[in-house]
């Protein structure tokens, strides 16, 4: 299992739960996963992107519920973000617990990307999936999305007793037949086949108060993600925030190393060296990388050979296919074949 793409259990546990399934489905949800209902409880188990997918997929298939993702947002709590939730409870206001939100998303989970933008009057709140989980499983990364954008309203209407009004929200995805609960919970109409998933505020509401805002708190948990991740940090090494680097900015084309770079902040020789020194370079990273998506990608029976060899960056299907038999022993066909 990649280290690189995880979410925490509780953010699994809310899922599973929300789906208001009964003790049976439950057991056939968690086990589409691979984990009994009892390992539901431990806050620190971390879920790969497979097992991901394939809970919410199974939680989708067994509650029938056409609208999961919106409904089990507007149920959720910060409590499932753990210390970062805590940190959300007790900041000065919302656009503060927004900025933690986005400086600590990867203390529970390395398959989302949550950042802000204040544009005008406007705060701009995206709400992406990485590429590749969109990649594989299309359906449960909207769902996904559905999950933040209520989640994130019930959250701050529970942080603040302030219901707030929205002023656009955006999918990447295509239009759903019925979008009435979009509307009730959003209280305006969303649109499709955006560039992006964003919900857009008024930077007037963002000076709410949060109700439990307590300073000292609030430096305390502080102190204790920032120790977290620094632990992360030191454990690992630059190679490792290339990698972070690299998975955040796949898109729909494998990232190059000038672009990273800049990203980084770095020259591209500044960056290799950097990597020299580390003993490894930025294509044995890439290609570590490659390895890791396209054993994930060919999950995704919806994607061809080809289509995948594009998405990491060959010009060549053969060439990909060589590389993978180079990685793996044995043919990207034959690999699916033996998944399916």
């Amino acid at each position: 299992m990649s280290t690189d793409f995880w979410v925490s259990m509780p953010i699994i546990r809310n899922i599973v739960l929300g789906t208001e399934a009964s003790t049976a489905q439950i057991e056939s949800i968690c086990w589409a996963g691979g984990i009994t209902p009892q390992e539901l409880e431990d806050a620190g188990y971390r879920l790969s992107l497979e097992q991901n997918c394939a809970i919410m997929e199974a939680a989708l298939t067994i509650s029938g519920k056409r609208n999961m993702g919106l409904e089990i947002g507007k149920k959720t709590t910060s409590v499932v973000l753990g210390i970062t939730g805590h940190l959300m409870q007790t900041s000065k206001d919302v656009l503060t617990a927004l900025e933690s939100l986005q400086q600590f998303t990867a203390a529970f989970t390395r398959l989302y990307n949550f950042y802000i933008e204040v544009k005008d009057q406007d705060l701009y709140y995206y709400c992406e999936p990485l590429q590749v989980w969109n990649d594989i499983s299309p359906e449960t990364a909207r769902h996904s999305v559905d999950m933040a954008y209520a989640g994130t309203l019930h959250v701050l209407y529970l942080l603040t007793g302030k219901l707030f009004s929205l002023k656009k929200v955006m999918y990447r995805y295509s239009r759903v037949s019925d979008t009435s609960l979009h509307e009730q919970l959003f209280k305006c109409r969303p649109t499709f086949n955006e560039t992006c998933n964003c919900m857009v505020f008024s930077m007037a509401d963002m000076k709410t108060t949060v109700i439990g805002y307590n300073k000292e708190l609030n430096e305390v948990f502080k102190a204790l993600l920032e120790k977290e991740m620094d632990k992360e940090r030191s454990v690992a090494d630059f190679s490792a925030e290339v990698r972070q680097s690299i998975l955040k900015h796949f898109n729909y084309t494998f990232p190059q190393l000038e672009e990273i770079a800049a990203h980084l902040r770095l020259t591209p020789r500044t960056l290799q060296r950097k990597l020299k020194i580390e003993n490894t370079s930025f294509r044995v990273l890439s290609d570590n990388i490659k390895h890791e998506l396209a054993c994930s990608l060919l999950r995704s029976e919806k994607l061809t050979i080809a289509q995948i060899s594009y998405k990491l960056g060959y010009t060549e299907p053969s060439t990909f296919q060589r590389a993978f038999r180079e990685w793996t022993g044995t043919s990207p066909n034959a690999y699916r074949k033996a998944l399916i």
